[in-house]
């Protein structure tokens, strides 16, 4: 190898380097939000590749509906009896900016603050009643009870699209009541 070629491979691999740090793409499934030194510098990308600068950090988030599910969430009756509720809450981020500020982008802890909301929705509904009330209720009724709406999920940046208690069990019994439609 000659001297001469030394200098223009280092060149070209250095230029490849900064190239591949400048580059991010975004697919059509993705929102994404670029930070430079942990401010929000760029929200609206839309799906293809774009340019950055090699210092920038690019967070992506799923723009698709998002399900978790939780089980054995033990909630007291009014007459005082447990009672374990399973639910699962859909979701989706509505405003990437807010979602990343409030979460950090991160799916788990957005989920856990989520299902703080909805919990707290399903304990209000069932202290309020007994056990039979609610086994014997209709499960849309109490399910809309539950959920809380917009205005609690919108400090996340997050459009809920559906909560549905799944099951319920009364630990007293131990039988399984669905309130499945």
């Amino acid at each position: 190898m000659s001297s001469r070629l030394l200098p223009l491979l280092i060149g070209a691999g250095v230029l490849l380097v900064l190239a591949a740090l400048s580059l991010f793409s975004v697919s059509e499934t993705e929102f994404a939000i670029r930070t430079e030194f942990g401010k929000i510098v760029g929200i609206d990308y839309t799906p293809g590749l774009h340019v950055k600068w090699p210092w920038d950090v690019v967070t992506k988030f799923d723009s698709r509906i998002l399900s978790q599910s939780y089980t054995g969430e033990t909630f007291l009756t009014n007459d005082g009896r447990g009672l374990i509720v399973d639910f699962y809450v859909k979701w989706r981020v509505k405003d990437p900016s807010l979602y990343f500020t409030a979460t950090g982008g991160l799916v788990e802890l957005a989920g856990e603050r989520l299902a703080e909301i909805v919990k707290d929705g399903i304990k209000s509904v069932v202290a309020q009643r007994t056990l039979q009330q609610i086994v014997s209720a209709e499960r849309a009724a109490v399910t809309a009870r539950c959920w809380p709406g917009e205005p609690h999920a919108a400090g996340l940046g997050v459009d809920l699209v559906d909560v549905r208690v799944r099951a319920s069990t009364s630990p007293t019994k131990w039988r399984r009541v669905s309130t499945r439609a």
